[in-house]
């Protein structure tokens, strides 16, 4: 019996590696090469440990002001502001009391209606209570005349007109709304009719041609 030829090792290809089974590029495919894919990638994992180091440094800093009273995110926004041009600051300032007049909240001189140095501990005490009421009824919770459990006796009539205050915005928004899709649909409706006008107009149009032919 004929003894089967071993394999000649030196038909077979070298295997491809510059460093164990890591395989050499192949020829030029438009990519980076390997080597300059591991030396961005070791250099991007450089970049990675400082990053940490300097967000680390940054946390530790913003605790500390923290600690000291500031209001970080108001710190925050004005740094931010410090890019813009004073037509974006005018702009933010305008949006800023636009959105507080539409929620019924005072702007400039009128925060005095929130009581100032002088304003006697009582009536700072109804305003809030005021306040608390246009909150619930805007968003429809409770009755005006059901203050809640915590609300004291002489800020029960001061909650029920911020209440009523709340719900009035509420139906007026609502109202408004109603308003402006009656004048939608109805405005859809004319142009639905008057479609249907030039429609019957050109087929009575048609058929008084087809009489004169006759």
């Amino acid at each position: 019996m004929a003894k089967a030829e071993q394999p000649d090792n030196e038909a077979y290809e070298p295997i491809q590696g510059t460093v164990g089974s890591i395989p050499n590029e192949p020829p030029s495919n438009g990519f980076p090469s390997h080597d300059e894919i591991r030396m961005a990638a070791n250099e991007q994992l450089q970049w990675n440990l400082k990053r940490k180091a300097l967000n680390d440094q940054i946390g530790t800093f913003r605790k500390g002001l923290k600690l000291k009273g500031f209001a970080l995110k108001k710190l925050d926004e004005e740094v931010r502001k410090l890019e813009w041009t004073p037509d974006e600051l005018k702009k933010d300032l305008a949006e800023r009391d636009h959105y507080a007049e539409a929620m019924a909240q005072p702007i400039g001189t009128q925060l005095e209606l929130y009581g100032t140095d002088a304003t006697p501990d009582p009536v700072r005490e109804q305003l809030k209570w005021r306040q608390i009421g246009v909150r619930h009824g805007y968003a429809g919770k409770g009755w005006a005349n059901e203050p809640p459990e915590n609300c004291p006796p002489d800020c029960i009539q001061s909650y029920g007109e911020g209440h009523e205050e709340g719900q009035g915005m509420v139906r007026r928004a609502f109202q408004t709304r109603l308003e402006q899709a009656n004048a939608t649909a109805a405005a859809a409706r004319a142009q639905s009719d008057d479609g249907k006008t030039d429609i019957e107009d050109a087929a009575n149009d048609d058929g008084a041609a087809s009489d004169e032919a006759a």
